[in-house]
């Protein structure tokens, strides 16, 4: 029998003899599962279960304490509670059997007991409801109110609150069972969320896979299983009752989403072993098994000092830590901000299991972070008078969403929302059917997601915001189109900044766009582009007119940006014959493939966003002349430059007769390959190349190559094109090879 030596739990069920037993149920069960050694591998006598009369104050006290001297360092804890909690003279507490005002379980004294714990494996679970309460100064009171007994069951106050009291971010994952204005809900023998757990714990999650990566259940996929199926049961039992869930809204589990670590929590049931893989590009075990220590894991901009806090949210794709570059510490060091506090919201990127760290993400997980955000405002920066929130690609959806999620007196306390390439009106149905195979479809700006987003926003605001409003585009964005970025907001919150999406917010210097837009919108001061020329911004508006007026008197004197710009212009007016004139004739222009590449560049990307027939066959018209004129020349690197975008694009743009087209482009590609000195693009070009030819196992062996030591920017880049075009040749999206894409570029 498989049995986790070092694995600790206490289960505590109290229902304060209100006769319903739904909190001593839901305790019974979990413990019923854990202890199976057939199923988890708890030893008994590693575990103690408090039920009603057992659990007081003493005996929980007791139990923590009885732990705080067996576990050493590499042991685990589980501390699950089900029953009622509250909020007394300022502070969370936990509800014992029978307790008083004077001997109850506050979360400041939990903390303290945890801290003591060696351990930095903690998975802390709440069964109960309402915790945005336990700030509330009207709620005053122990709690003694009976629950009523039918299903389904409604239960009292829980614990949201106390989770971000107790959180010391040192491999602690904390989950509570529902948010702050919801309830949580029973039906049968256990409330949902508790039967959600124990599915979990069951491994159901895992046990629709063809193949299990080891034989250990962890935390991020309970909590990710949690919060899909907790809302899942909610809504059936929507459907079924008549009663007063029918007036609920929703119920969405709370989890402490800056968690630093993936840890064991128990084992796989028995049955399961033989689905165990033995692949190469499966996650081992022990990747997952670090704990972050909290002074690793602590940003070194964030300064918590000062009655006003500017928070940074990055997107899916990004790091607390990095995504804004040099930004927080340039801001510290302006007088201006010298009564401004400055933290990263701190979600891990692991809490996106089923999309990896991609540029998008599930819907659910914008809302389970927006939740987290909710709470962080209302109780974790409750002292701060003022926030400003900075926020990059969907991290300016989370915001938006949190912001709608706040009581008016929270909302209020929000001074500026800035946001950076966030896809407020989702994403092109044609973008998310071509190029994403419609992996994103939750991101439709069709979809209900996005629609019910922008309604509700226009209701609660109506274009007259209590706080002040930027939402910054970028002409060079190549994931969120401008109409996406914009449209949803007046002219007058509308801004432009330089630099592709995972760089605009990257400053190169104090005169930086991005950094001089989240200076100025914070200081009052008018923002002008440093590096975002009007030529560029007049393009992304089709105001193709002002830059040819511009541009094209003066466009022998122009260097290869301002010709591209011209270029760009005279095709949005159909001027053909110009366009090649300059081609052949310019100085910089006549036989320059790398300007070519950098036209058919563009037009590839503006394709990618609209799926633009004009676009797709500008593009392949200037690689296919670059391509020409570098064979001729013998320009082996801009040869498989060139080849390996046509090639992409030739199974992209046109999956059913391209393919012909795409394998003689790999194999020119290759052969060029050939000549050139070994770099990351090099290797990329030979994958990408191999996987067009049908040779998966060559392309992983020179994907691994490529990626080896380099940026998640330049990984992610691979894998869009990767991605898109194994999708294109194969019509799969969800396979052994697109699994590798993820693991090895995403990861």
């Amino acid at each position: 029998m498989r049995i986790l030596e070092n694995a600790y739990a206490l289960i505590i069920g109290v229902d304060n003899d209100q006769k319903t037993d739904i909190f001593l149920k839901d305790a019974k069960a979990f413990y019923d599962v854990i202890s199976n050694e057939s199923l988890c591998g708890y030893k008994k006598e590693n575990i103690t279960l408090l039920l009603d009369k057992d659990a007081t104050t003493e005996n929980i006290v007791g139990a923590l304490d009885n732990y705080i001297e067996k576990m050493d360092e590499n042991a685990s804890f589980l501390l699950f509670y089900s029953g009622h909690g509250g909020y007394y003279e300022g502070r969370s507490y936990l509800l014992p059997y029978l307790a008083s005002s004077e001997n109850l379980v506050f979360g400041k004294d939990l903390r303290e007991k945890l801290s003591q714990m060696k351990s930095k494996r903690m998975f802390i679970l709440f069964d109960c409801c309402h915790s945005g309460g336990f700030f509330d100064d009207n709620k005053d009171e122990i709690i003694t109110q009976a629950v009523a007994n039918h299903a389904p069951i409604k239960k009292a106050q829980s614990l949201e609150g106390i989770a971000q009291e107790i959180d010391d971010e040192q491999g602690m994952v904390i989950m509570a069972s529902s948010q702050g204005d919801e309830r949580s809900w029973a039906r049968g023998t256990c409330s949902i969320f508790t039967e959600s757990l124990i599915e979990a714990f069951k491994a159901e999650h895992l046990k629709r896979k063809h193949f299990l990566v080891d034989e250990y259940v962890r935390t991020v996929e309970t909590a990710n299983y949690v919060f899909e199926r907790t809302p899942e049961k909610f809504l059936e039992m929507k459907k079924t009752d008549i009663n007063q869930v029918m007036r609920e809204n929703m119920q969405m589990p709370y989890a402490n989403l800056q968690m630093s670590s993936d840890f064991v929590i128990c084992y796989i049931p028995e049955e399961l072993k033989p689905k165990i893989s033995t692949k190469k590009f499966a996650n081992p075990a022990s990747k997952s098994e670090s704990i972050v220590s909290k002074s690793e894991h602590i940003e070194t901009w964030e300064r918590s000092s000062g009655n006003n806090l500017l928070l940074f949210i990055h997107g899916f794709s990004g790091e607390s830590k990095d995504t804004f570059g040099n930004i927080p510490t340039m801001l510290q060091s302006d007088s201006n901000f010298d009564g401004w506090a400055m933290k990263p919201l701190g979600y891990s990127s692991i809490v996106q299991p089923k999309l990896g760290k991609d540029i998008w993400g599930a819907i659910l997980d914008v809302d389970k972070i927006a939740g987290f955000l909710k709470t962080s405002i209302q109780n974790k920066f409750r002292n701060y008078d003022r926030i400003a929130i900075v926020a990059h690609s969907l991290g300016g959806l989370v915001a938006q969403k949190a912001i709608l999620f706040l009581d008016e007196n929270n909302r209020n306390r929000i001074s500026h929302l800035i946001m950076f390439g966030t896809p407020s009106n989702g994403i092109a149905p044609e973008v998310l059917d071509k190029q994403w195979n419609k992996k994103y479809s939750e991101l439709s700006s069709e979809g209900k997601y996005i629609q019910s987003l922008r309604k509700e926003w226009d209701e609660t605001f109506n274009n007259t915001y209590p706080f002040k409003l930027k939402v910054a585009a970028s002409t060079e964005d190549e994931y969120v189109s401008l109409e996406s970025c914009h449209k949803p907001f007046a002219q007058e919150h509308r801004e432009f900044v330089d630099a592709r999406h995972l760089l605009m917010v990257k400053p190169k210097n104090e005169k930086d766009d991005a950094y001089s837009l989240i200076l100025n919108t914070l200081t009052d001061s008018k923002f002008f582009n440093q590096y975002t020329n009007k030529e560029e911004i007049n393009l992304t508006l089709g105001k193709y007119d002002a830059v040819v007026k511009e541009l094209l008197p003066i466009k022998d004197d122009l260097d290869k940006r301002g010709l591209t710009q011209l270029i760009f212009a005279l095709e949005g007016l159909e001027r053909k014959d110009e366009v090649y004139n300059i081609l052949n004739n310019h100085p910089i222009a006549q036989n320059n493939t790398d300007l070519m590449g950098i036209i058919g560049g563009r037009h590839k990307r503006d394709y990618l966003k609209t799926y633009s027939y004009k676009s797709s066959q500008l593009s392949r018209g200037y690689y296919n002349k670059a391509l020409q004129i570098s064979v001729e020349n013998d320009l082996h690197s801009q040869i498989y430059y060139h080849a390996i975008n046509l090639a992409f694009l030739s199974i992209v743009t046109d999956p059913e007769t391209g393919k012909s087209e795409m394998k003689k482009y790999a194999n020119q590609a290759l052969e060029a390959t050939q000549h050139c000195d070994d770099d990351l693009w090099k290797f990329a070009t030979v994958a990408e190349a191999n996987m067009y030819l049908g040779k998966f196992e060559a392309a992983k062996e020179f994907y691994i190559k490529a990626s080896k030591g380099i940026g998640i920017r330049e990984k992610i880049s691979m894998h869009t094109n990767a991605y898109a075009g194994y999708v294109a040749l194969t019509s799969k999206d969800n396979d052994d090879f697109t699994q590798f894409l993820k693991t090895q570029l995403l990861s």
